[in-house]
């Protein structure tokens, strides 16, 4: 079995599903969504987003948690006392209760540190939007594009078989040869295959889409929008200095390096003993008794010498990964914005007289065929041309817009 007709069969199987409903059966309407409508219900329903803001809520709830006082220590101790001078045995109760609270100055930078890494967390959840929607945009261009390549393709179809219809009605009465007749009908069928080629590739990126959303759109989809065409390109210098700092990985490795310094002060102020306060009620030979007191939880044994030194290093560790980072970030920044320069002399050219010119040789060339004055094989190689040119043109216009959403999501937002 061929490519060809293995690409028709599935493209048939395709069409019949998408048939319209039986006698008496009220058709559906085909809801229509916009771009909005896409990054509202991907930000809605994304899993790595969610999973993203459910980790921004573990850490907030951490911080909430590790700001209480430790769990105080209970005691409770009871036995028999035999009084020196004698008597009777009596019996010894004693209840106790003490509580460390920690070092208020080490406290103090841990509460900080584990304030930042919230923050830090927020910006994650921020890029983590700022990829989703830079992702539906991607998957709404491309459906854009092959919704118009399809266009062009049934355009091309249905003007190869008008001609190849009159044709093959000249070749019946003997005016042009039968080989005319046989090369327009292969290259119309080259057109119908070409046209089933778009549908099943639209059907897959249609499917691509509503699996990214969470399979949330009907099988019918539509969408409202066009590829935008406006050739400005933002200056990369003040795309560095406005929109590069407040990236949210820029953020977010502000913070975590923040929350590192934090964590450092914290240890290296561990040395401070934490206070005990307790308090005790007994019941012994002479009588009850109560006590309270305060004591020093020493850091004999650890001294934190080497936690301070794991902190520093980590704290290095940030401060060489936000620099590293930044340079990531221009470089790639630097990267979609020279291929958008080279995007917008395509789609100047294009849009300068290419599309017209290509318009009106194929107009002409249609018009000479009819009246015999190019043979079939120069009218093909125009039609093959002008086809090329538009194709051209909508794969120019898909790789600027896409360009510009990776562009945007290289500068943190801000551009689209």
């Amino acid at each position: 079995m061929s490519t060809s007709f293995r690409v028709m069969a599935v493209t048939a199987l395709t069409v019949l599903s998408f048939q319209s409903p039986a006698a008496g059966q009220t058709p559906s309407t085909v809801e229509s969504y916009n771009l909005d409508d896409l990054i509202r219900l991907a930000r809605e329903r994304n899993p790595d987003l969610l999973a993203l803001r459910a980790g921004r809520a573990s850490a907030d709830a951490g911080r909430r948690d590790s700001g209480r006082f430790q769990n105080p220590e209970l005691e409770f101790v009871t036995g028999e006392g035999d009084p020196f001078e004698g008597g009777e045995n009596k019996t010894l109760r004693e209840f106790s209760v003490s509580q460390t609270i920690r070092n208020p100055i080490s406290r103090h930078y841990r509460q900080g540190a584990l304030k930042t890494l919230v923050e830090a967390a927020d910006e994650g959840v921020n890029f983590g939007t700022l990829d989703v929607d830079s992702e539906v945009r991607l998957h709404f261009y491309r459906v854009l594009f092959l919704e118009e390549r399809l266009r062009l393709a049934r355009l091309n179809e249905e003007a190869l078989e008008e001609v190849r219809g009159l044709i093959e009605t000249r070749a019946r009465v003997g005016e042009v040869k039968e080989l005319e007749a046989i090369r327009l009908r292969v290259e119309h069928m080259r057109s119908e295959n070409e046209v089933s080629e778009a549908i099943l590739e639209l059907s897959q990126h249609r499917q691509h889409l509503n699996t990214f959303l969470g399979n949330t759109l009907p099988g019918d989809y539509s969408l409202v929008g066009e590829l935008l065409s406006d050739l400005v390109v933002p200056a990369v210098d003040q795309l560095k200095e406005s929109l590069l700092p407040r990236h949210p990985l820029v953020a977010q490795a502000a913070r975590q390096r923040e929350a590192a310094r934090q964590n450092l002060k914290a240890t290296q102020f561990q040395w401070i003993p934490d206070p005990v306060v307790s308090a005790t009620s007994a019941k012994e030979l002479d009588g009850d008794i109560f006590k309270w007191g305060f004591g020093l939880q020493v850091p004999l044994w650890n001294q934190s010498r080497a936690a301070t030194e794991r902190e520093r290093q980590t704290l290095r560790q940030t401060e060489y990964q936000e620099q590293g980072l930044l340079l990531e970030l221009e470089a790639e920044l630097t990267l979609h914005h020279n291929h958008l320069l080279l995007g917008r002399q395509t789609l100047q050219l294009f849009q300068g007289g290419l599309l017209e010119e290509a318009e009106m040789s194929m107009e002409i060339a249609e018009t000479s065929y009819r009246e015999g004055e190019i043979s079939l094989v120069e009218y093909l190689d125009a039609r093959r041309t002008f086809q090329s040119i538009q194709l051209e043109y909508q794969e120019a216009l898909y790789d600027w817009n896409r360009e510009l959403a990776e562009l945007n999501r290289a500068v943190g937002g801000g551009i689209l």
